[in-house]
């Protein structure tokens, strides 16, 4: 699976693949470079989102915990944040609804899953 995002004015590409690791590639004007590689075993589904200011990577396994990521802008590459409970994710879906992000996560082998956007303030 291929999908194209952007951060600022820079440009991406995530390459998912099934079989060995992921890719996150930059448009550096002439050619694609490869950023970051991600292990992947079994994906079938990498989704860059942004939610707000935040640009996010949602990589799913028929394997293990779908793996969320959050782009670090001083690394120039995505961190991981947080795993999901998704059984054999086939896409992902960002939905702002009204005052609420979702995440929608529809599954080959079971429900399809909504997850909330939460941004919790632990600088107190």
């Amino acid at each position: 699976m291929v999908k194209y995002f952007r951060v600022k004015r820079d440009q991406f590409l995530c390459l998912s693949r099934y079989i060995g690791d992921s890719k996150v590639v930059r448009w550096e004007g002439q050619r694609f470079v490869e950023l970051q590689t991600l292990p992947s075993r079994g994906s079938m589904v990498m989704q860059p989102f942004s939610v707000e200011q935040r640009q996010y990577l949602a990589l799913g396994s028929d394997f293990s915990f779908t793996h969320v990521y959050l782009w670090e802008e001083e690394k120039q590459k995505f961190v991981k944040f947080q795993e999901l409970s998704v059984q054999a994710p086939r896409a992902f879906r960002y939905v702002p609804a009204a005052d609420v992000q979702l995440l929608l996560a529809p599954s080959f082998k079971a429900n399809t899953l909504v997850y909330r956007h939460v941004v919790v303030d632990l600088s107190l």
